[in-house]
């Protein structure tokens, strides 16, 4: 596998009441350009923490974040981070201003000069792409959670940053709304050069989603398994094939 992004080694732990808490010990993944890959496991696995890491929020105690054989230690617009919250847009801000900041950060990281007009079109560009065009001069209050996420997913991607980070995004919101999400996501990623890296602890949309899953285990935080999901796309969530590695998935991790 050619080495995109690759940590090496990566341990991580907590000091709490009840003594030194190891979220991470000895990560060792490689990440290809462009792939899905989700980071599966029980809450408390430190799937979460390793986000963090990669996107370079907080520091690991041991090991290498390596991108292109690159070392990072900090954080960058290369990394863009979804969180599960539905409170991550500015509240005093429109939803094209949201999306419009976005763009203008990514313009002025990559020293380019935009106009006006062109801020306004990349941002409508990426609202029409999550269907919210004609929201655009409403406030995130005057949006239920599921559009919320909508505009947040947008603003991630006008960021144009290299790899999407995100941490369970579609969590808070009611099982319909949230299949919906992951079937717009799904198709996203297809149309996009992005590499992302998902977390969940939701089996079925780990599979509906990725390409690898990477299966992890608490007290320490380890990998325990690497699997390439091949289903074809569009997947269904009702074929032999998808029930299938849903219920093997079920299986290594309750063992």
């Amino acid at each position: 596998m050619s080495s995109y992004l690759e940590l090496k080694n990566i341990a991580k732990s907590f000091n709490t009441e009840k003594g030194k808490k190891i979220a991470l010990k000895d990560i060792n993944l490689q990440i290809k350009k462009n792939e899905f890959l989700t980071i599966l496991g029980p809450s408390g696995c430190g799937k979460s923490t390793l986000l963090k890491i990669i996107a370079g929020f907080i520091k690991s105690e041991k090991g290498k974040l390596l991108k292109n054989e690159q070392l990072i230690e900090d954080s960058g617009l290369d990394r863009i981070m979804l969180f599960q919250e539905f409170e991550q847009l500015f509240s005093w801000q429109t939803v094209i201003d949201n999306i419009s900041f976005a763009v203008k950060a990514s313009a002025k990281n990559k020293n380019i000069k935009l106009t006006k007009r062109q801020i306004k079109e990349k941002s409508l560009k990426y609202l029409n792409e999550v269907k919210l065009k004609s929201y655009q001069d409403y406030y995130p209050h005057q949006l239920s959670g599921g559009m919320k996420q909508r505009v947040a997913l947008a603003r991630t991607l006008a960021a144009e940053g290299e790899i999407m980070l995100m941490d369970e995004p579609f969590g808070s919101v009611d099982s319909q709304t949230r299949q919906e999400l992951q079937q717009l996501l799904a198709q996203l990623w297809q149309e996009e050069d992005k590499t992302i890296i998902f977390v969940t602890h939701d089996i079925r949309e780990a599979v509906f989603l990725s390409e690898r899953i990477v299966l992890m285990k608490n007290e320490p935080g380890e990998i325990i398994e690497l699997v390439d999901n091949k289903l074809p796309h569009p997947r269904k969530r009702s074929s032999r094939e998808f029930n299938q590695l849903f219920e093997q998935l079920q299986t290594r991790l309750q063992n």
